[in-house]
């Protein structure tokens, strides 16, 4: 419901002789904060404006109809904040509280018309060592001196940044009491909703619909910033929909953040932790959540000092691609990696993060990777079902790992692709876990197992149903459930789908446990099962 007759009205305030309407939008916030507060409304119309500072205690309310986008020359905007590639802010909240956007109107960004839309991003392929967008070295991808090479075309690949763009387009810096509501933004050439050592979040009902090939146009950006409420959302965004980071500057905690009712799609991730994760990032729940044709679904790319620990996602639906170009990810529903950025990170831990009641379909495996320093704990999979297909751009860039940015790892490197690949981790549970691979498709010969672990210590599988990728392959590198270097294991009340030649393969694992319960009659071979204690179980026919 619009609010009552506001006599804070902007267009009292504009000359009708100007184009911009920046000194309206100005007097009218800064004239209704100085009176104790109230609402500075927009009514239906459309406007130009430079940056624009929202005021304690305001509400600024667009009516229906009204569309205010961001004036293009740069002397317009403030200097402050200024984004890596010399951006400037749009709206900026700095120190204040009460503070509210709302309405049935929109923001209309302009994107498509900074950004240069005919030009993919620039950069070189692999003869000059890496696109802009892999991270400081070389890769070792599958596709050798093909991969990314503009020989190709580059359909699909990200637009060129202009010289000038604004951007982050709603900056709210060290503020109390936020509320975004029902407002549609579209088309941002910039990060959308920026958030930095701020309380009391909530942001319901709104439309984030940027461009799918504009980079950096994240939705929702939540740093060092605690207790934010995300419901009932749909976010399109070429950049992460919704991500979360913290501060290297001094310490910082972004917390308590619960994300229910909304649908996102991303040609980066739908919802990513990183890749700032220099301090704590804690106690998050994501719940009732459609992920639609995106790039990566869930994610938590820790590269830095911090903790991510304590998150929940639960009952989502995720359905994602792989893309063509030089994009971070490889069509990953399910997506957790821990590495050093660089050779000075002293890197922190992943711990406590729970994957439950979750279907699938995707053009690649979930991924759960830690490098040799890293600090993986206590990763559940509980209620997981995940459909691979093949892709059309599985020659192009599949069977890689993708773990940019580092400078540490090899960021992207050729490896088999199994349904759920965990490696360098401990207390892993994969319960009720269900792998199914579409026989109507083409499946690249890179994907191997449904299930694969290396280097894992505590392993428990409960519940988990499926085979390898290929039917009938018997090869124990192919096995349904394929264990590498991993002690105290213990597989049960699993089934092996038919088509599975071996079900378990192991090499070079300790502390093998029960494998009990598990149902192989539809398997070739049980595979390497003597060294378990063993019981109830109905093998091979």
């Amino acid at each position: 419901m619009p609010p009552a007759a506001s006599a804070f009205d902007v267009t009292a305030y504009a000359d009708e002789t100007d184009d911009l309407q920046t000194e309206a939008f100005q007097t009218a916030i800064d004239d209704c904060s100085a009176s104790g507060g109230g609402t500075v409304s927009v009514p239906s119309g459309t406007y130009t404006v430079g940056t624009v500072h929202l005021r304690s205690n305001v509400t600024l309310y667009l009516e229906a109809g009204a569309v205010v986008s961001p004036a293009k020359d740069e002397a317009e905007y403030t200097d402050k904040f200024v984004g890596p590639d010399n951006e400037r802010i749009f709206f900026l909240a700095e120190d204040v509280e009460n503070v509210t956007i709302a309405g049935e109107g929109e923001f209309d960004g302009l994107g498509t018309e900074f950004m240069r839309m005919d030009t993919p991003i620039q950069g070189h392929s692999n003869e000059s060592a890496s696109h802009p967008l892999i991270s400081n070295g070389p890769h070792e991808a599958r596709q050798g001196d093909a991969y990314l090479s503009r020989t190709r075309g580059t359909e699909g690949w990200p637009v060129a940044k202009p010289d000038f763009r604004p951007g982050p387009m709603f900056r709210f810096n060290n503020c109390t009491n936020v509320r975004i509501r029902d407002v549609t933004i579209r088309d941002m050439p910039a990060w959308t909703l920026s958030f930095h050592g701020t309380e009391e979040v909530d942001i319901r009902g709104v439309d984030i619909l940027n461009h799918l090939l504009i980079p950096n146009c994240d939705g929702i950006a939540l740093g060092d910033t605690k207790n934010v409420h995300i419901s009932d959302c749909t976010i399109q965004s070429c950049d992460d929909s919704i991500t979360f980071g913290a501060r290297p500057d001094e310490p910082t905690t972004c917390e308590g953040v619960v994300v229910t009712n909304c649908t996102l799609r991303s040609s980066a991730c739908a919802i990513k932790f990183g890749s700032g994760t220099d301090d704590t990032i804690r106690d998050c729940l994501f719940q009732n959540i459609v992920v639609q044709e995106s790039n990566r679904g869930l994610g938590i790319q820790h590269r830095d000092s911090g903790v991510v620990e304590n998150v929940l996602f639960t009952d989502i639906v995720v359905n994602s691609n792989m893309l063509p170009g030089p994009w971070w990810g490889k069509g990953e529903p399910i997506y957790v990696t821990s590495v050093p950025r660089d050779d000075d990170t002293d890197l922190g831990g992943i711990r406590n993060v729970r994957f439950s009641n979750i279907v699938a379909r995707s053009e690649n495996g979930a991924l759960v990777y830690g490098s040799e320093d890293s600090d993986i704990e206590t990763i559940e999979f509980d209620n997981v079902r995940i459909e691979l297909t093949g892709s059309e751009h599985a020659d192009e860039v599949g069977g890689n790992f993708d773990l940019q940015p580092s400078s540490v790892v090899t960021p992207i490197f050729a490896n088999d692709i199994a349904g759920v690949h965990v490696e360098n981790a401990r207390d892993v549970t994969m319960r009720d876990v269900t792998v199914e691979w579409d026989d109507d498709g083409d499946l690249p010969d890179y994907y191997r197992s449904g299930l694969a672990c290396e280097d894992v210590e505590g392993l428990l599988v409960d519940g988990f149903v499926g085979r390898q990728a290929h039917r009938d392959d018997d090869a124990d590198d192919a096995a349904a459930i394929s264990l590498v270097d991993t002690a105290d294991v213990t597989v049960r009340n699993s089934r092996a789908t038919e088509g599975t030649g071996t079900f378990l393969s192991l090499s070079d694992t300790e502390g093998e446990r029960l494998f009990v319960n598990n149902d192989l009659i539809d398997a070739a071979d049980a595979g390497d099962v003597e060294s378990f204690e063993r019981s109830g179980n109905a093998l091979p026919r």
